[in-house]
């Protein structure tokens, strides 16, 4: 273990914004936690738990710690008939280990396929698509708690899971290094197709009964075919969370635009598409210099290659400011914003 001075981050941030660590610390071993405790002393106030860099955007040089979360592992640490519960490395790719799931006929994950990143980012962002979200399956995590170096256990009822975010992201945000995360997945499938789009996309071929690889398989044609790979074009994702509205102000909308969609939370409240508001407002395709709105998807921002963190930061804000202007709703970030 040790500690390196001055480092690039453009490899280990998707959106390739060559930001530097003031001080940067790889963590590949669970072992190496005990050594980082015994030299707390040379810890700043500062610091920012790095994984995929799928998620993050830096405006800025980060004038403090990171520490990058390469932790690997997975075991088993219960299991029945019916189920089992896996204990896995915050460092492990989410993807992989999803594909790993299937192959040892574990099931829940499917849906949740070719979403970037690592399992410790999975909880703190409550990642989710296509009718399904990693709190479904969530047992517990473990994380050391940067405050005091101490490792807490946190249940499901810890974590404050809601849409796109969970304790880590509020009162917690940047506070703790997870560790590991225990997921419970089931020894029979169960085939969810509450997502329009992916139910429409199994139904293509009518004569196959659709079992969870088949699910895996179809969620990876369809990201594939909407989302631009960022190993080719450097791209955070959605960048922005659908926004969640009461029914008056999507009724007040749908009477000016009868294109206007949404589905019912169980509060009530209508969650719209934000990448409809946006390419409302025009911006879909929209370039300033390498900075960009996708042409095919106006929800993901892209750099061209030397845009700076300020650069995609500034036109998110002025898609902010239009999509406010004209429906009176603030996009909220998906990306973590580090300044």
């Amino acid at each position: 273990m040790e500690f390196l001075q001055d480092i690039s981050l453009k490899s280990l941030n998707t959106f390739g914004i060559d930001a530097r660590a003031k001080l940067f610390l790889e963590l590949d071993k669970e072992s190496q936690i005990n050594k980082l405790i015994d030299n707390v002393k040379k810890i700043p106030e500062n610091i920012f738990c790095l994984g995929g860099g799928s998620n993050v955007l830096f405006v800025n040089d980060f004038d403090g710690l990171i520490i990058l979360n390469n932790l690997k592992g997975m075991k088993i640490i219960e299991s029945n008939d019916d189920s089992v519960v896996l204990e896995v490395s915050a460092g492990e790719n989410w993807h992989n280990f999803v594909q790993l799931t299937l192959k040892n006929k574990y099931f829940g994950l499917e849906n949740l396929a070719l979403i970037p990143g690592k399992v410790g980012g999975a909880p703190i962002q409550n990642i989710g698509a296509y009718g399904a979200e990693q709190s479904e399956f969530f047992v517990h995590l473990k994380a050391l708690d940067l405050h005091n170096f101490q490792i807490k256990t946190f249940t499901k009822a810890d974590c404050k899971f809601d849409y796109r975010t969970s304790v880590f992201k509020n009162k917690f945000k940047n506070r703790f290094f997870i560790i590991s995360v225990a997921y419970k997945l089931f020894k029979k499938p169960s085939i969810n197709l509450k997502y329009a789009e992916l139910a429409e996309e199994v139904r293509k071929i009518p004569t196959i009964n659709p079992d969870p690889d088949y699910i895996f398989e179809s969620v990876c044609r369809i990201r594939q075919r909407k989302l631009p790979d960022p190993t080719v074009l450097a791209n955070a994702g959605s960048f922005f969370k659908n926004p969640i509205i009461d029914i008056e102000k999507f009724f007040q909308i749908k009477e000016k635009f009868e294109d206007f969609r949404g589905y019912e939370m169980p509060d009530g409240r209508i969650k719209v598409f934000a990448a409809w508001l946006i390419e409302k407002c025009g911006w879909k395709g929209f370039r300033s210099g390498d900075a960009a709105v996708h042409q095919n998807h106006a929800l993901i921002l892209v750099n061209y290659g030397n845009a700076s963190g300020k650069d995609i930061l500034n036109l998110s804000n002025k898609i902010r400011e239009s999509v406010l202007e004209k429906f009176d709703i603030l996009l909220e970030p998906e990306v973590e914003i580090v300044q």
